[in-house]
């Protein structure tokens, strides 16, 4: 390995965005091996979700359960000033791809980078280690579809670790 690099990657498209999954890097220098440790890549094993469905109610409670999520949530940027309008107090957090939330045919949440934000932010309700709860910010209901319903598919990212299914137990 002296004088090398290595370069592994994984990128995964959800609703039209792209995620870096994971990238490990492995470095030397002349005269002496050397690693630059990669991220602990969280590993998400369920999510659950509860309250209610449909327009005009209050966000519903997302619970995610796994591993290595980090001992606090990532460093969020506020989502109240959108190219959707602005929403005062509430309206959660952005966390550019360390966090995002994507109802397959409806909408985003959480996301921000080079191809723009996401109207609804996320809030963090609870973070650890091994589990995660989260609402969406008060965009969320606000326009079109952007609501989730039983049946709907969906997929989320926190800290490159990505989960999908359909979603269930809305009232």
């Amino acid at each position: 390995m002296f004088g090398s690099t290595v370069v592994r990657a994984c990128t995964v498209f959800l609703g039209g965005t792209v995620f870096l999954a994971s990238t490990v890097f492995l470095a030397s220098t002349a005269g002496a091996a050397s690693a630059q440790p990669a991220p602990a890549k969280a590993s998400i094993t369920s999510v659950t979700f509860s309250g209610a469905s449909g327009p005009g109610v209050a966000a519903p409670t997302i619970t995610i359960t796994g591993f290595d999520f980090g001992t606090s949530m990532p460093a969020g940027t506020p989502d109240n000033k959108t190219r959707c309008g602005t929403y005062t107090g509430g309206n959660g957090d952005v966390y550019g791809t360390q966090l995002v939330f994507v109802d397959d045919d409806n909408f985003e949440a959480g996301y921000n980078g080079a191809n723009g934000t996401n109207c609804v932010g996320i809030i963090a309700v609870s973070w650890s280690t091994s589990r995660v709860v989260l609402r969406f910010g008060n965009a969320y209901g606000k326009v079109d579809h952007w609501y989730l319903t039983n049946g709907d598919g969906y997929a989320i990212s926190i800290n490159n670790g990505i989960f999908g299914g359909t979603v269930t137990g809305l009232k």
